[in-house]
């Protein structure tokens, strides 16, 4: 991400050392912390249930819709809350957005992992050529 005061690394939790000088160091992660921004949290994180690509999957296109729309999906609410809210049914392609890439986006921001049914690469296959719109 690129932010005012340069380039800013990031990641969303599912990387842990397996080999080197730090895979016997105590997994600090967030399985075990549950350091969540619950803003940016699929739901069944924050209900407990274990990581999943799917659910790096809802993150990043909750920041996608951000940077495509200048605002968040949900308010900023937790996703827990706008599910339970039904906002998801108001949800609407940002303007900017190509209109070919608002399908595999929103099924991105699916609050029902079950209907969350894109992987990381068919999101960035849908939204291939498309760096203009940002």
């Amino acid at each position: 991400m690129l932010s005012e005061d340069g380039v800013r690394l990031f990641d969303f939790g599912l990387g842990l050392a397996t080999e080197g000088p730090l895979k016997d160091l105590p997994h600090l992660n967030r399985n075990r912390l549950n350091a969540w921004t619950p803003g940016y949290a699929a739901p069944e994180l924050l209900d407990g249930s274990p990581l999943s690509a799917s659910a790096d999957v809802y993150g990043v296109a909750c920041v996608l819709y951000e940077l495509a729309s200048g605002r968040h999906p949900f308010r900023r609410l937790p996703s827990i809350q706008a599910r339970d809210d039904g906002l998801e049914h108001g949800l609407k392609a940002p303007p900017n957005l190509p209109r070919r890439c608002w399908p595999a986006l929103r099924t991105a921001l699916a609050l029902d992992p079950g209907r969350r049914n894109i992987g990381a690469a068919q999101l960035r296959d849908a939204l291939g050529g498309v760096s203009s719109w940002w």
